[in-house]
């Protein structure tokens, strides 16, 4: 896929999930709470994100300061999320639990997370 196809899909997820964090941050800390309780649903999350993260890297690994770079940080992110679950699968709650928990870095990390959507999603649809 290309850049700019990869940037349409990706930077309104990013878009989405940062919003819907900021606006509802008490769903989304149950939704994450009862995610580390489900020991199936992490397995099968790691596989998928592992999956989609080398479907990205194997076709558009671009290191470069641009659009084509932030699609392949995302890509290698998603590889090594996958394979954290799928190895240590609760590591990334050891790690995400006292952000998620501290408001203002949370605020901090959707608002980064909603730029970098925003800036892929420009790239996607108005360039």
């Amino acid at each position: 896929m290309t850049t700019i196809a990869l940037a349409q899909i990706i930077g309104p997820v990013m878009i989405a999930a940062a919003i819907g964090f900021i606006a509802h941050p008490k769903f989304y800390k149950k939704i994450l709470k009862d995610f580390e309780a489900n020991q199936g649903l992490i397995y099968f999350t790691g596989i998928l994100v592992m999956v989609i993260g080398l479907l990205i890297v194997n076709n558009h690994n671009i290191w470069e300061w641009s659009a084509a770079g932030v699609i392949t940080l995302v890509g290698w992110s998603a590889v090594l999320k996958g394979a954290t679950f799928l190895i240590v699968p609760n590591l990334l709650f050891k790690i995400s639990n006292p952000i998620i928990k501290n408001g203002i870095v949370m605020k901090i990390a959707m608002i980064v997370l909603l730029a970098a959507g925003g800036y892929l999603s420009y790239i996607g649809y108005w360039l």
